[in-house]
């Protein structure tokens, strides 16, 4: 749980400092920077446990990761552009809580997994929320 906790706390920060960013320099710029220390890192930390562990590589998995980064490219683009133009308050609610709403529905098709009644209605409630702040963001 300390992992899931950390991430959120990772994330929230990423958001405020990205948005900071997206509006002081250029965005795509500033989605370059981000996935670059982004990869960065992880490789750095990577590399050595990996050169003395033996490493076989499945190739699905391979083409689904190479897949994921240029999704999260993609994202970046468009979320620092979007906290450019938009409010934080808007932005992240929007695509973060939009993320976790068709994530969910879609791993139910995808992954076979089920849901309890309480994360339904936790589902709902978030579907509920997502509707009001974009109604809201058009009426602006």
């Amino acid at each position: 749980m300390i992992y899931i906790f950390l991430a959120l706390i990772f994330y929230t920060g990423a958001i405020l400092v990205g948005a900071a960013a997206s509006r002081h320099a250029n965005t795509n710029l500033v989605a370059a920077i981000s996935n670059l220390v982004s990869a960065v890192i992880p490789i750095a930390v990577i590399i050595p446990v990996l050169s003395k562990k033996t490493f076989s590589s499945q190739k699905f998995g391979v083409v689904m990761a190479v897949i994921t980064g240029l999704l999260i490219a993609l994202f970046t683009l468009a979320l620092t552009k979007s906290y450019s133009i938009n409010k934080v308050g808007v932005v992240a609610p929007i695509v973060f809580g939009g993320a976790i709403f068709l994530s969910t529905i879609l791993s139910y098709f995808i992954f076979k997994e089920r849901l309890s009644l309480i994360e339904g209605m936790g589902l709902f409630l978030l579907g509920a929320g997502l509707v009001i702040i974009i109604y809201a963001r058009a009426t602006v």
